[in-house]
């Protein structure tokens, strides 16, 4: 029916439709008389996929969207997300970071945009801060989720974390010689394939010596790691 109602688009609210039908015995046989008519009306006011009267007999708040997390790395100390929230879901509404365990790593407090005083329907964007990195575990999940009173669910949104470039402790290269930025990372075959790896500060190979040090910068994607 969501099909057929084109709620499928995430719009808030579907086409109305008249449908047919008729009773059907055990055998899945339609049973003689039963012939009859309806209509439908179907909404869904947050956009995130699911109707209105599904989520509220499901116990989640059907003002509140599915929220998302941008992509998160295990060494990041602040995450940043979005939700949809409709101008009728009033305050007090928390936005969770939670790991794979159950445990809440942040929280905060969010409510919906306003203009001229008045809520509007519209993403709210939010950020947690002062996150501890050594509780983000690389491939582990890590999920959002929106917490409002009265609602006995949460609204949800998963993401796996992503692995960071990781320089390698020590490497031995000849006098004079330049290393490989890509291979100055020890987890590189870890990395995506269009990973891109340039030297920030190269290791001064002009001498012996067993304590310079280089920093390698690698870009994935819109994110950039000096390591």
């Amino acid at each position: 029916m969501k099909a057929t109602a084109q709620v499928e688009g995430n719009e808030p609210f579907g086409e109305d439709f008249i449908f047919d039908s008729w009773l059907s015995d055990t055998n899945e046989k339609l049973i003689q008389n039963t012939y009859g008519t309806g209509y439908y009306y179907l909404q869904d006011i947050d956009g995130d996929g699911n109707p209105d009267d599904k989520e509220e007999s499901g116990d989640t708040n059907p003002y509140i969207g599915k929220p998302e997390l941008e992509e998160v790395y295990d060494v990041d100390t602040t995450v940043k997300g979005k939700v949809f929230i409709q101008e009728l879901a009033g305050t007090g509404h928390k936005a969770q970071l939670v790991d794979k365990e159950g445990t809440v790593l942040a929280e905060k407090t969010i409510a919906p945009n306003g203009k001229d005083g008045a809520p509007i329907s519209d993403t709210v964007e939010f950020e947690f801060t002062d996150v501890n990195s050594s509780k983000l575990i690389a491939k582990d999940e890590l999920k959002v989720q929106i917490v409002s009173l009265g609602f006995d669910k949460p609204e949800e949104g998963p993401t796996v974390i992503k692995e960071s470039p990781k320089a390698v402790d020590k490497q031995t290269v000849v006098v004079g010689f330049k290393p490989d930025a890509k291979e100055s990372i020890r987890n590189n075959k870890n990395l995506p394939e269009d990973a891109e790896y340039s030297w920030k500060t190269e290791p001064d190979t002009s001498s012996v010596t067993d304590s310079t040090k280089g920093i390698v910068t690698v870009k994935i994607g819109n994110r950039t790691f000096d390591v």
